[in-house]
């Protein structure tokens, strides 16, 4: 495959060229090595988020090997456009080999089938959207497995302007996974110990969480073994304007908001409102909720990863945890 902005060793020495000047030109900062033998431009690379990153080192590695590799786990994972939290260090890929696991020169192998549960999206060999959800359930820590499940299960628009190949896709691609195909990709895990595990989130998951945010909030609520909440409570408020709430604890008609910074910075989210605009939207969408009686408590992200500041958030709201003290 193609991709105009890497430039290849290989391509270089095709040509005549020697492919040493192009280790000197990144030695002086005018080229960035994306992976042996494959660079690209500096100001380039510099536009390029994580994710769009770790795309790119992907392709560098599908222009170099022989046999096309099939990528898995995380990288799978954010080329389907799934909850994934963080950008791997390196890429994921299956081999057939049992032994497996060795990892070397960026590259993460895991054994697994080369054939079954495979996809292709553009250009790039993928474990399909159902395999790559299960086997990370059955890897990853709770908060980030219930993420990647949530989001497999979720219904939303997927074809907007992205091609299939876009590796900063911010909602999943495809279908949403049904709970009886991701159940019988469940049931064909062969350690008991990882069946287990993942049988316990998908029991957990939801199709109404929204976000990463929000599924990891909703995790940590079950650790810290809160009341488990509603989802997307609907409330029609004083201007008769509806507000939906990502949490809502009828029984003490509290609502909970995580607040992702993404829906004030991302235009996509907040329309043609400035910043400025939707922060003050949302100040009296909140006021408005508080009017009908609610309680209103939010967080962000780090207070969410802190275990103890966010039961105290909770426990402001009237929340108390089952668990003994």
């Amino acid at each position: 495959m193609a991709i105009p902005e890497l430039i290849l060793a290989a391509d270089a020495t095709r040509i005549g060229h020697d492919a040493r000047h192009l280790a000197k030109q990144a030695k002086r900062g005018e080229l960035v090595r994306v992976r042996r033998g494959a660079y690209t431009r500096s100001a380039y690379w510099a536009e390029l988020n994580e994710r769009q990153r770790h795309g790119l080192q992907a392709a560098a590695l599908v222009n170099a090997a022989r046999t096309p590799p099939l990528f898995n786990l995380q990288t799978a994972a954010l080329l389907w456009g799934l909850g994934v939290v963080g950008v791997p260090k390196g890429l994921c890929t299956v081999t057939e080999d049992p032994r497996g696991g060795r990892s070397k020169h960026g590259i993460r192998r895991s054994f697994g089938s080369l054939d079954a549960g495979v996809a292709q999206l553009g250009d790039f060999r993928v474990t399909d959207k159902v395999r790559t959800t299960i086997e990370l359930a059955a890897a990853l820590n709770f908060a980030e497995a219930l993420a990647i499940v949530d989001s497999s299960r979720r219904n939303q628009g997927w074809g907007d302007d992205l091609e299939a190949d876009n590796w900063n896709k911010d909602k999943a691609w495809g279908p949403p996974a049904g709970v009886d195909e991701l159940a019988e990709a469940v049931s064909a895990l062969t350690r008991v110990s990882m069946k287990r595990r993942a049988e316990s989130i998908l029991d957990l998951s939801s199709d109404k969480s929204e976000s990463v945010g929000e599924s990891m909030s909703r995790a940590q609520m079950i650790l810290l073994n809160f009341p488990v909440p509603s989802l997307q409570g609907s409330f029609t408020l004083g201007n008769g304007r509806t507000a939906r709430t990502d949490f809502w604890w009828p029984e003490l008609d509290l609502v909970g908001e995580f607040d992702g910074h993404g829906k004030y910075l991302r235009k996509r989210l907040r329309g043609n409102q400035t910043i400025q605009q939707a922060v003050m939207a949302e100040k009296a969408r909140e006021n408005g909720l508080r009017a009908l009686g609610l309680t209103v408590v939010r967080w962000d992200w780090a207070e969410m990863m802190n275990p103890r500041v966010f039961a105290r958030i909770l426990n402001d709201g009237g929340l108390r945890s089952l668990r003994a003290a």
